[in-house]
């Protein structure tokens, strides 16, 4: 008897957690993903409704007890304009992200077969498209081009080891400048076995000389933007500044031309 009791506590055990299992997959099961935009351009707006569209076909019905970020971030590999900045579960039901657009800011230059070919970024080195033109996907205008780079196949432009001196230093401008596009039209790249030097075109006309850039980045660049603020505007429109440093100190100098 005393078994036979046991026996239907244990089966009535079973059965509440299988009813209440059941009402949690039927309670948490995801019925909507919303997705926040913030986006510009007309690519971005169609990658987003095709991801959204592959989203509701991915993940309603799932439970979303058990649903893994990372599992929704690896939906969005094959859209490289969108970045997603935030997943949330509302429960009990609904699972929210929050996406905004990789922005084209430069436009990084290679040879072709038969003419230039101009791989645009983001602010962070992100690939997003080739093209054969040097045209923002959002206003029209150009992106900041970046020439001198080395590409290989294997590794694009990451390969070369200037690089991400590039990006670093246009992220301390940003901060300096506001807007990269604003302010800057070319980056060009020089370097051999001995030395390197950044050519920073600016919008008015001077331009900013950098040498040996991988070495003391941010403070070069600041010390040469403040210069470049400091002069009037008609001598903005010529001349150009250098950046040395020397015995380990950033000198910076500038130059008129008639």
């Amino acid at each position: 008897m005393k078994h036979t009791k046991s026996l239907v506590a244990v089966i009535s055990v079973i059965l509440f957690l299988s009813v209440l299992l059941l009402c949690a997959n039927t309670v948490f099961s995801v019925s909507k993903v919303e997705i926040e935009y913030t986006l510009s351009s007309a690519q971005a707006y169609e990658d987003a409704e095709k991801l959204h569209n592959a989203l509701n076909e991915k993940f309603v019905g799932e439970n979303i007890l058990f649903l893994r970020e990372e599992n929704v971030r690896s939906q969005f590999d094959g859209y490289p304009y969108l970045n997603v900045t935030g997943v949330e579960k509302q429960y009990p039901d609904t699972v929210k992200l929050f996406v905004e657009e990789k922005l084209e800011v430069f436009a990084l230059v290679r040879q072709g077969e038969n003419a230039p070919v101009y791989a645009m970024a983001d602010k962070q080195g992100n690939i997003l498209r080739e093209s054969s033109t040097n045209q923002n996907n959002v206003d029209g205008g150009e992106n900041v081009s970046i020439e001198g780079l080395t590409y290989s196949a294997q590794k694009g432009f990451q390969g070369d080891a200037h690089f991400q001196t590039a990006i670093d230093l246009f992220t301390k401008a940003a901060e300096k400048m506001g807007s990269v596009r604003g302010c800057f039209t070319r980056l060009q790249i020089s370097s051999n076995a001995v030395r390197t030097v950044f050519t920073l075109y600016t919008r008015e006309g001077v331009y900013i000389e950098i040498d040996n850039p991988a070495q003391a980045t941010d403070e070069k660049i600041t010390s040469a933007l403040n210069l470049f603020l400091s002069l009037k505007d008609n001598e903005k429109l010529y001349g150009y500044i250098t950046v040395l440093e020397v015995s380990g100190r950033v000198t910076t100098t500038y130059t008129p031309r008639g």
